[in-house]
């Protein structure tokens, strides 16, 4: 296929040839077609044509994300109590880009959080246990987006110093994006799903690939730090993402700093040494 720019200027993709001339002049043509205001040149992997640009800047997070137009504000109360509670319609995903946990308790005092995502038709996983917030800080407790689903919860707690609950302790703001979308995956699983120490699969890339954004460790104990191991599995063969990882006491660990493809049929597994230590959320996107 080839692009004219001007009759001494042309990108032919089909012999690998670029011709330039002196000076541009004229509309561009991509296959005989000329792209209208507001069109951009897109790559179809088999050739290049124009599409209708996107705007608004939201969509797929990084800075300045103007997608991100949800906010859910609250202070924590030392029962728990729920801090969202996502709207049932089918057909919709919401992209959790930001929990911030700040201590606004009276006096010079240390406090904690607690937070847990309840997946409808699934389970409650913890992805935040008694985490510290020293005096005078605030905490982002997501390193990575993390998916959840219609009716899916955010519930949370504030503990004091010794981690009993505290009401007024705490205050959260969370910041989310919604999707019109069945592409998005989050899913997590505490001590129900991970009632092995054999390895338990989190996420099978089913029917197309993935690309997997988060892995969310939590260590959901107060008597010491534990180990858990991730892997993928892709047919005969398994490649751990990270074996025995010592998750500390209070610690929240995410494990990707750059997301990670899967294929069709590969599977994710978590495996602990112990029950009831290590919770998990694993969030990503099909490639469909």
């Amino acid at each position: 296929m080839a692009i004219k720019i001007s009759n001494t200027t042309v990108i032919d993709d089909s012999r690998n040839f670029v011709g330039v001339g002196i000076t541009l002049s004229g509309a561009i043509s991509v296959g005989g077609t000329t792209g209208t205001s507001g069109q951009v040149l897109q790559s179809t992997g088999v050739g290049i044509t124009w599409a209708t640009a996107s705007t608004g800047g939201g969509g797929g997070g990084g800075d300045f994300n103007v997608g991100i137009t949800s906010i859910v504000a609250a202070t924590l109360v030392g029962v728990g109590s729920t801090v969202l509670t996502l709207p049932a319609t089918a057909g919709r995903q919401y992209i959790i880009r930001s929990i911030n946990a700040a201590n606004v308790a009276v006096g010079n005092t240390e406090v904690n959080v607690i937070g847990a995502f309840d997946f409808n038709g699934g389970e409650r996983s913890y992805f935040a246990y008694n985490v510290p917030i020293p005096t005078g800080t605030a905490v982002e407790l997501l390193r990575q987006p993390q998916i959840l689903n219609p009716s899916d919860k955010i519930v949370m707690r504030g503990t004091d110093y010794n981690r009993v609950g505290n009401d007024n302790a705490v205050q959260v703001y969370i910041s989310y994006e919604a999707k019109t979308s069945t592409s998005y995956f989050g899913v997590g699983l505490g001590t129900v799903g991970i009632a092995t120490t054999a390895a338990v699969g989190v996420y099978t890339s089913t029917t197309y690939p993935s690309v997997v954004q988060s892995i969310r460790l939590a260590n959901r104990t107060d008597t010491g730090g534990y180990p858990v191991s991730v892997t993928v599995t892709s047919g005969v063969n398994t490649t751990f993402l990270i074996d025995d990882l010592i998750v500390p006491k209070y610690g929240t660990v995410e494990i990707l700093d750059t997301p990670k493809a899967l294929n069709t049929g590969d599977i994710l597994r978590v495996q602990v040494d112990q029950l009831s230590t290590i919770d998990v959320q694993v969030s990503g996107i099909k490639v469909v």
